[in-house]
């Protein structure tokens, strides 16, 4: 290895490796450092007996033509492992209705009324607004950059710009929590059945913007091979732009001096490195890094608190089966089927509780047949859980606040995995569970373990009122040239978050190292330039 390097990134999960990708092409020498044996995090999925299981990626959004995730990847390569459009999206299943979201909003109204005749009203008025953010999002897309990338002049010409774009949003911003919701719903709706069909969602714009994204055609299944062809690619990109990628590496140390970061003290198989850089961008949980990688006062107890208290995504209670039969044949199609009990509460839904809580669950081998052999199929079944939820899991006090996982961890899972598989059995297919050949479960517990996200959440913080007010999301720290790349540093999550994060992360530190790059780069994702020019100008810039 080389000792000294322009940046050393901590986290060779999504966010690691796309901001690697970005930095090598535009000509910054990088280190990434990954405590796991394999890269991707939290998308990097496993194999168990020829069976291929996603672990992450419900769908991907943003990779349409502008779609900020495909002007990051296009960047890096514009032969990037593509995503294909998903026809059937989501499927709302109870007792009471079965209500499938497509492009086709004209099919889905009609599902809608066909439900609830009573609100045909209601149903064409919330079907109008949601239309009405469907151009919001297609304009996203040219507001990629953080004003934390931006001089004073372009922060007052950007704020001028978004003000007219994002200003149908403000009606809806003030219906939160779950009776915000349900006021804000009542605006469209007389009575509460159809209010079911948005059991778990927190605030109104997370009714509203699915409708949005399907008039766009903004729904993607993951590429041939799943998640992981990102991970693969990405790692490619990476190596082959001379970057290094250290697995079973863990971050030890940060190396401040004169409150400026210096490099990165690792552990690889108990020999220590010593990696020097210019720069230190943590793509991982930075709870964990003030708490262990800094010197004592680097940071203000006030920081760390409220990012403690910060509003995150809910972990998962995850079950991946493998089925002796095509998942087709037990009706389940490339959509996202939720399961869901009618009149309970918003909480209800979402409490761990195997019997009543919502279950997404989502078929990957009909969305794609490489994950398995074509005579088997694969679910994979969702339940939002949190890590305090089943008396922490079953898990027992241990050492340094760590927690253990014994038989009562291990029993819990399978109770919890075989009341899961009775109700779909009960509630969409009798015969699935004759069909299980294998299943493995994970707990906000294993989300823990696997990616050290702050209580095992899935995505990071959320977006909301309270984490903006409270700042939650930065780029910045108070030790010069360390820089946060990953979850922290915007409010969101999935893949065009992670492709946010690198591509503000990039500006940032071209910003400092190459204003002519910089610029090219900003007009890029502003929209002012196309990739081709971008990349004829940018080989000279940057050579």
């Amino acid at each position: 290895m080389h000792n000294n390097y322009d940046v050393v990134i901590i986290g060779a999960g999504a966010s690691g490796l796309t901001l690697g990708a970005m930095l090598a092409k535009l000509g910054k020498k990088c280190c990434i450092v990954e405590k796991e044996p394999n890269a991707g995090g939290y998308i990097a999925g496993y194999n168990r007996k020829g069976f291929h299981f996603d672990t992450a990626i419900h769908w991907l959004n943003q990779f349409g033509e502008n779609g900020i995730s495909h002007k990051c990847f296009s960047f890096i390569d514009d032969n990037y492992p593509k995503p294909k459009v998903l026809k059937h999206i989501q499927q709302y299943h109870s007792k009471n209705y079965s209500i499938l979201l497509q492009p086709d909003l004209e099919l889905v109204k009609k599902d809608f009324i066909s439900a609830f005749p009573d609100e045909e009203k209601g149903i064409h008025k919330f079907f109008k607004h949601a239309e009405q953010l469907s151009s919001i999002s297609l304009k996203m897309s040219n507001n990629i950059r953080s004003v934390e990338t931006m001089h004073p002049i372009q922060k007052m010409f950007f704020y001028l710009k978004i003000l007219p774009i994002y200003f149908p949003l403000f009606k809806h911003l003030k219906y939160t929590g779950e009776e915000g919701v349900k006021k804000g719903l009542k605006k469209y709706f007389k009575g509460d059945a159809i209010l079911d069909v948005f059991n778990s969602e927190n605030d109104l714009l997370s009714c509203l913007f699915p409708i949005a994204w399907a008039k766009n055609k903004d729904y993607f299944s993951t590429p041939p091979g799943g998640s992981a062809t990102f991970i693969k690619w990405l790692t490619s990109e990476n190596i082959n732009n001379g970057n290094k990628i250290f697995l079973n590496t863990k971050a030890e140390k940060i190396i401040v001096e004169n409150n400026t970061a210096k490099g990165v003290v690792a552990v690889h198989k108990k020999n220590e490195l010593t990696i020097k850089s210019k720069y230190v961008v943590v793509a991982s949980d930075i709870i964990s890094m003030y708490n262990k990688l800094l010197p004592k006062n680097s940071i203000t107890k006030k920081t760390t608190d409220t990012l403690k208290k910060s509003v995150q995504y809910k972990s998962a209670f995850t079950l991946s089966i493998a089925l002796d039969c095509p998942a087709k044949e037990l009706g389940f199609g490339e959509e996202l089927l939720i399961i869901s009990k009618n009149n309970i509460s918003r909480s209800m839904h979402e409490d761990s509780n195997p019997e009543h809580s919502k279950l997404s669950i989502i078929a990957p081998s009909v969305r794609d047949n490489s994950l398995c052999d074509k005579q088997n199929g694969i679910i994979t079944v969702y339940m939002a859980a949190e890590i305090e939820q089943q008396n922490h899991w079953e898990t027992e006090p241990g050492i340094n606040g760590n927690r253990k996982r014994g038989k009562a961890y291990y029993k819990l899972k399978k109770k919890i995995a075989e009341t899961i598989i009775n109700r779909i059995d009960n509630e969409y297919n009798s015969d699935f569970s004759k069909h299980i050949l294998f299943y493995e479960t994970a707990s906000p517990y294993t989300y823990l373990r696997y990616t050290a996200n702050y209580r095992g959440t899935m995505m990071g913080a959320k977006p909301g009122k309270e984490n903006m007010q409270n700042k939650v999301a930065s780029y910045y720290t108070n030790v010069s040239n360390l820089l946060i790349g990953g979850q922290w540093a915007e409010l969101g999550g999935g893949i065009p978050i992670t492709s946010k994060a690198a591509i503000n992360t990039s500006l940032i530190i071209m910003k400092k190292e190459n204003k002519k790059a910089y610029k090219l780069l900003s007009d890029y994702f502003d929209g002012k330039i196309n990739l081709t020019r971008l990349n004829s100008k940018l080989s000279i810039t940057t050579s």
